[in-house]
């Protein structure tokens, strides 16, 4: 037994696609609303950016200021009494 698969030769046919997976609406909004809104991607990362500057700047500002009182009081404490009593 014999078995074939024969498929017509047809110059007319046409083939169809189907979609397999549902088109769901897009849900991302316009750039214009992210603005409004001020949810921007970009205005976040913007604004972590300065946020993060700030902290560290304020960071060493901190450090240096400990810095400067630790030699201040190191240098009296370590003063000789000779030029402690002048």
């Amino acid at each position: 037994m014999k078995t074939a698969l024969i498929t017509p030769a047809n110059s007319n046919q046409t083939t169809q696609t189907s979609q397999l997976i549902p088109a769901s609406p897009t849900s991302l909004e316009k750039p214009s609303t992210w603005m409004r809104d001020g949810y921007s991607p970009t205005e976040i990362i913007l604004a972590m950016a300065i946020l993060t500057s700030l902290s560290i700047g304020g960071i060493a500002t901190v450090i240096v200021a400990i810095t400067g009182l630790v030699k201040t009081l190191v240098t009296v404490m370590v003063r000789p009494t000779s030029e402690k009593n002048k």
